[in-house]
Parts: structure tokens; sequence; C-alpha cells
């Protein structure tokens, strides 16, 4: 018998053999799989038998629908989608980490572990796009795929998720960048590739400078998200 101190999480999968192999795979970690027919169900589960993040297929998620649902689950209970990679939602909003199959034990836990370490802090400035720009990461090779007054977003290569530490130092050579970033948010969106979000650490004057005129320059040409609801990542 669970716990009543154990995280429940909820797992919102319609593919049997998967379905028991997630909760399999919760139970075995330590938490507490509930097992979820469908999305319309969340409110009256929510009532009789709260989680604290949601696994759940992206054939029963649509990206519209996507804000309704966070706002169902609430403050700080991550949403974890599911899906092959040409079933992703473009563009996967920072609302949800994406978990591409075939999903691995270990890729699986990780994303269940970080969502819940991390929650989803509220942005409190649009984010705008930019050309990938190189950067590094505590010397690794990165990019910078968009950015806002107080946060980035990153890709990275050829690196685990286990492997960034949770605070990092951000250089990017070309505009004169080095800052040091606090880890919010980790999600594989494919194969080999890693997306870290991440705030800014408290900067000098001089500092705070030189990021807002990065963001003024790498931006000329971005494209602005404007997003109203809490999101993982900044």
């Amino acid at each position: 018998m669970a716990s009543s101190n154990t995280v429940k999480v909820g797992v919102a999968c319609p593919i049997p053999g998967e379905r028991a192999a997630f909760l399999e795979w919760l139970t075995h970690a330590g938490y507490e799989p509930v097992p979820m027919i469908t999305l319309e169900t969340i409110a009256r589960d929510l009532t009789t038998r709260p989680i604290e993040a949601l696994i759940a297929d992206v054939s029963l998620v649509k990206k519209d629908t996507l804000a309704q649902l966070v706002k169902v689950l609430g403050p700080n209970r991550p949403v974890i989608l599911v899906g092959l990679p040409q079933d992703k939602i473009e563009d996967v909003p920072r609302d949800a980490t994406w978990l591409p199959r075939p999903a691995t034990r270990d890729t699986f836990l990780l994303s269940v572990a970080l969502g819940l370490a991390e929650g989803r802090p509220a942005r409190r400035s649009p984010r705008t796009m930019v050309p990938k720009l190189m950067s590094t990461v505590d010397g690794i090779m990165s990019k910078v795929v968009d950015v806002s007054q107080e946060g980035v977003r990153l890709e990275i290569t050829g690196s685990a998720p286990s492997s960034l530490p949770p605070y990092f130092m951000l250089k990017v050579p070309s505009f004169g960048v080095a800052t040091k970033v606090k880890r919010v948010w980790v999600a594989m969106p494919a194969q080999g590739s890693m997306w870290c979000g991440g705030i800014l650490e408290k900067q000098s004057d001089k500092s705070v400078t030189i990021w807002k005129n990065f963001i003024a320059n790498a931006t000329h040409t971005g494209k602005i998200i404007h997003e109203t609801s809490p999101g993982i990542g900044v």
C-alpha cells in the first residue's frame, strides 16, 4: 500500500503495453502511479485522487487545449507529453516536456524527476526566437534558441541530461556574453538532442547591460512569442 507521502503521478496513455511499463517504472522508482483513461476526467480525478505530475499521450492533448489542461492541473504540476517524433507538437509549449518514443526507463524517470523538482515557474516577459546562435555551456558546445529578459533556452547535442549541472556558465562569444545561468528544465525533443531552459542568476549592472544589448541585437528579426500562462522555462 502506498504511503500518504508518496508522490502521485497521473498516467494517461491509451497503449496497454506502454501504460503497463510506465506504471511499473513509476512504482519501482517509489512513485504512486494514477491511471487515467482520458484527459476529460482529470478535473474529477484531481478532486478524488490528487496528482503532482501528469504523463499524457500526445494524441490525447491538442496544442490549443494544453493551456486549459495546465490551468486545471494548477501551479507547479508538470506535464510530460509522450509521442513519436512525427506526432510532436510544433514548438512544444513550455507548459510541457516532450518525451519521444520509444521511451526508455532512464529517460522517462529523468523527465519525471526533473519536472517534479523544477516545476513550471511563471515567465515574466515574452521570449523571442533567434537564429540558432553558437554558444557554450561550461565549455560544451550549444546553441541559443530563444531569449527573454530573464532567461534563455538552449539546444545541446551529444550530452546526457544528467551531465548538465544545476548552475552553469553560458557564453555567447559573438555578443560578448558570459553569464551564470540556473537550470530550470530539461527536455529531449529528439534523439541525441537536449533542450535546456534557464534563468539568469543575479548579475552586475554591466552584465545586465550586455544581456539587454544581446537581446536587442540578436532578436532584431526574431519572432516574439507572447504567452500569458505559466510554463516551463523562462
